[in-house]
């Protein structure tokens, strides 16, 4: 049992050598049952602070078995109930933490965006938090912006942004923003930074957001059920946190069906 983790990572996707898995980043590599086993199982080599985001995060580097690889490491946890005035603007109920992290993580599985790498709760250096698998891109959405770096295809691009923004209406994430909208260099998008969301909101963060929508991620909401994200996410998110996303959830499915009705099938579904 002792090389697992890693005989699993091989299986995963054909026996492939762990550069050649590293540089595909496909989806059965930085989520899934390997990567998590990976991030819980592998021995902390170091710990070294990162330069960027508020939240102090840390880079973890692990290794197991002969494999060493990145991970973030967050243990961040603040809540203030009532009206908070932050940057600029004022937030009701404010929190900041590594449980959403991993309830993001989680909420992706269930529905199938497949954007936001494996995250697990651990302990390191004996503090609690959230670790995820470290994501190797090419840039974040706010370099290729500044450099005008063109897309190669611009209706698959336009279909990913909407995945991002329906998923970032349902989790009622507060701190998108293109720095942690990362891009592979074959353009897929991965998504980081979720300790700023779950608000116990019923309404839509921004439904003017919602014009189109993908037929499997819709399918993949309607999987969102109550019983099933207690057993998987309420260690992180209160029941309130619990409740108000799944009437996002419906919130979500109405405007598609109600999008649908007005515009046309052709006009508003994607696969």
């Amino acid at each position: 049992m002792r090389n697992i983790a890693r005989v699993i990572f091989l299986l995963a996707v054909g026996l492939l050598s762990w550069n050649a898995l590293v540089a595909q980043q496909t989806a059965e590599v930085f989520q899934g049952e390997a990567a998590e086993q990976f991030l819980l199982k592998a021995r902390m080599t170091a710990l070294k602070g990162l330069s960027q985001g508020v939240t102090a995060p840390r880079r973890a580097t692990l290794e197991l078995d002969g494999v060493t690889h990145f991970a973030v490491f967050k243990t961040i946890d603040v809540s203030k109930p009532g009206y908070t005035q932050l940057d600029g603007r004022g937030e009701v109920d404010f929190q900041d933490s590594w449980h959403t992290e991993i309830a993001a993580y989680e909420v992706d599985r269930i529905i199938g965006l497949g954007m936001v790498p494996a995250t697990v709760a651990r302990e390191l250096d004996g503090r609690r938090g959230s670790l995820q698998f470290w994501v190797e891109s090419m840039m974040p959405e706010a370099e290729r912006v500044k450099k005008k770096v063109s897309v190669p295809d611009v209706e698959l691009w336009n279909q990913s942004m909407f995945k991002v923004r329906l998923f970032d209406n349902l989790i009622y994430n507060t701190d998108r923003h293109i720095n942690n909208i990362l891009i592979t260099k074959d353009f897929q998008l991965r998504l980081i930074d979720h300790s700023r969301s779950f608000r116990p909101f019923d309404t839509l963060k921004q439904a003017s957001d919602l014009t189109r929508f993908s037929r499997s991620l819709l399918e993949g909401v309607q999987r969102l059920e109550e019983k099933d994200l207690t057993a998987r996410v309420g260690r992180h998110l209160t029941p309130f946190q619990i409740q108000g996303l799944l009437k996002r959830r419906d919130a979500i499915l109405a405007l598609a069906r109600k999008m649908v009705e007005q515009r046309g099938e052709s006009v508003v579904l994607y696969p």
